[in-house]
């Protein structure tokens, strides 16, 4: 008579199931926890590809004093000057959000301030 030789049945586990229900539920706890890591990791992805879309956004001239407060008047002198390279669409000029971004920080100062930017007066002035 041949013996064979059986494994213990992992706990929690009836001894007499079919693999298919011991798989499941023993690793009923491993899957909430796969799942709400893929589901974190998705959204890290989502977030990191709405920052990535935003980088490489083009912007008017009023979306960049409305995000930055610059003045216009400074993106069109940065144009001039060769800094920021403008793309035109019919009348409607777009700039590179990275390349503005460049240009703000070549010219902040490391206290935060910018160079040569207009400051608005804190006391009032009576003539």
């Amino acid at each position: 008579m041949t013996t064979y030789h059986t494994t213990p049945a992992p706990y929690g586990v009836p001894p007499s199931t079919d693999p298919a229900t011991v798989l499941a539920t023993v690793f009923a706890p491993f899957r909430e926890v796969v799942s709400q890591w893929v589901a974190d990791e998705m959204r890290k992805w989502q977030l990191a590809q709405k920052e990535q879309a935003k980088q490489e956004q083009m912007m008017t001239r009023h979306a960049l004093r409305a995000e930055f407060d610059i003045c216009t008047q400074t993106v069109r002198n940065w144009e001039k000057e060769g800094i920021l390279n403008p793309l035109t669409v019919g009348r409607r000029v777009f700039y590179s959000r990275p390349e503005v971004l460049t240009a703000l920080k070549a010219r902040t100062k490391p206290d935060g301030t910018r160079l040569h930017a207009r400051r608005k007066s804190t006391t009032n002035k009576t003539r």
